[in-house]
């Protein structure tokens, strides 16, 4: 459960989000201070069974779901009505993430759940458009929908996945600040629908924009640039490093550092003559950058100005998160090995530190009893009933 000193104090969100998109705006709500319920059926999310799982808890799950309270709830029970429409009293904001038509069949639709309290923002995920009909969807179905995987990739390989479920994760981010605004608005039955597609297609913004107005089709091409070079990744003796020289001032003293033949050559004068050229300024400065250390060569760019990064592993990366960043890493107490991302934006000086995931209806008595107002008895009813499922 978020900490009560949040801008989000006060703010109940009940999620009813399984694997990525959903849960994870729901823990973005968290982080600001909100009281998130969690509510699994029997057998819990399946988000919980992905590894590796340190001390039982999948690192995965714990990334998108901390700071929240679990509620064991058997919603295709009958008895399980008074319980949703309880929660959606109480509720601000409700988000889910079912396939289509599975919210619906539930009652936890925006219909359904407005017409108990309209005051709530209901949140809803979906993968595909709407004239898609009920097509269930992953990450990287969407992205090969949306033309990302078909632009990502070396120039002449196949399509490649983005990693980190992308796509997830940002539609999650839009859901939570839809969620945001709309508690700050007139707070009638309003309701919100991000579309993973729809959250793809921003994501390919300029070159969306782009082929609209040209009608060319972009194509693979690696770490590179159609609209500028040099601006991509180049070998080096021991690795790999990324320079950008993205317009004319910056150019000149790239070429001014790596001199001839690059220096000089009047075909590169300009971004014209660079885009039509790329070929023949890549192999100049390739050759030129292979001659030496990535350190070296970083060094060298940073001392004349021009924007360079090293390529890391995951590993490395990692490594210098967690040394110096100002967000880093929380190690989640009592559970060796379990650690995840803290928030990368942080409001006040108390360090973050979210406890460990509990199991499916950890806490049941807490949500029920000390929130919804069901008394002792009628909790322990629900759960004989197979109703609210025990932890």
């Amino acid at each position: 459960m978020a900490e009560s000193g949040g801008p989000l104090a006060g703010v109940v969100v009940v999620d009813f989000g399984m694997n990525i998109a959903g849960p994870y705006a729901a823990s973005v709500l968290s982080d600001f201070g909100a009281d998130v319920i969690k509510v699994e059926g029997p057998g819990g999310d399946s988000g919980r069974d992905y590894p590796p799982s340190p001390g039982g808890v999948s690192s995965l799950f714990a990334s998108v779901n901390h700071g929240k309270r679990y509620l064991g709830l058997d919603l295709r029970q009958p008895g399980a009505r008074p319980v949703i429409e309880s929660l959606c009293e109480h509720a601000d904001v409700v988000i889910q993430n079912l396939r289509p038509g599975k919210a619906a069949e539930l009652g936890i639709d925006a219909a359904s759940c407005h017409r108990v309290n309209p005051r709530l923002v209901h949140c809803s995920v979906e993968a595909f458009y709407p004239d898609d009909g009920a097509r269930p969807g992953y990450d990287l179905m969407v992205q090969a929908e949306s033309g990302l995987l078909g632009l990502t990739g070396e120039e002449h390989g196949g399509p490649c996945r983005t990693p980190g479920s992308i796509l997830d994760h940002v539609t999650s981010l839009w859901v939570a600040l839809g969620a945001m605004a709309a508690l700050s608005g007139k707070r009638s039955c309003e309701t919100i629908t991000v579309t993973m597609l729809d959250v793809a297609m921003a994501l390919l913004n300029d070159r969306a924009s782009a082929f609209v107005a040209t009608g060319e089709a972009p194509r693979r091409m690696g770490s590179s640039l159609a609209t500028t070079t040099p601006h991509r990744v180049y070998p080096t003796s021991d690795g790999d490093l990324v320079v950008g020289a993205p317009n004319d001032g910056l150019f000149r003293k790239l070429a001014a550092l790596v001199g001839p033949p690059v220096e000089g050559d009047d075909r590169f004068a300009d971004q014209t003559g660079r885009l039509a050229h790329r070929g023949e300024l890549d192999e100049m400065l390739e050759r030129v950058f292979r001659t030496d250390t990535t350190a070296a060569w970083l060094q060298r760019l940073d001392l004349a100005g021009i924007p360079a990064a090293h390529v890391r592993d995951l590993a490395d990366a990692v490594d210098r998160h967690r040394a110096l960043s100002a967000t880093g890493f929380c190690d989640l107490e009592g559970i060796a090995g379990l650690s995840i991302v803290a928030p990368p934006v942080r409001i006040g000086a108390d360090p973050w530190q979210p406890p460990v995931p509990g199991p499916v209806g950890a806490d049941n008595r807490s949500v029920l009893s000390g929130l919804l107002g069901f008394d002792s008895s009628a909790v322990d009813r629900l759960t004989e009933e197979g109703i609210v499922v025990a932890p």
